[in-house]
């Protein structure tokens, strides 16, 4: 079950309207509707913690690995490093698309390109100019220069 489905069924099992849920979070109409049938997902923990409250479950049965980490990937890279991650997601569903794997091997290999990715993004970040960084990389940097003598 998506996590649209499975927002859209303890909706309506409580007895809830889009606009109920909505008001419940703190989110929009649309919002909840982009949930339920644009293939959205929350853009952070606190989120996910109202859904449960409101719909009466718990965070974990909301959250797949794949919600996880579009999730880590939104509250650090913003919503351009979670349509990448995204991106990555369907490109590596399709690369197994009618293949011979069981699904547990597909599962470890899944969790092996997330590790993949959350890699390649902190090499990124390494590279990056830094007028581009924001201040926490630029403080952690600073500070590990400074440790080095490089400073």
């Amino acid at each position: 079950m998506t996590f649209g489905e499975k927002i859209r069924t303890l909706r309506l099992q409580n007895g809830y309207s889009q606009e109920q849920l909505a008001a419940m979070t703190g989110v929009t109409k649309r919002t909840v509707r982009n949930w339920e049938t644009g293939g959205k997902y929350p853009r952070s923990q606190a989120l996910y913690e109202k859904l449960a409250a409101a719909l009466s479950c718990s965070e974990e049965y909301l959250r797949g690995e794949q919600e996880l980490f579009l999730t880590k990937a939104a509250e650090e890279f913003g919503t351009r490093g979670q349509r990448q991650a995204q991106a990555f997601l369907d490109s590596t569903r399709a690369m197994f698309a009618g293949g011979d794997l069981s699904p547990e091997d597909i599962d470890m290999i899944g969790r092996h390109f997330m590790e993949m990715f959350w890699e390649a993004k902190e090499n990124a970040r390494k590279y990056t100019p830094r007028k581009y960084r924001n201040d926490d990389a630029d403080d952690a940097e600073s500070a590990a220069d400074k440790e080095q003598g490089t400073v």
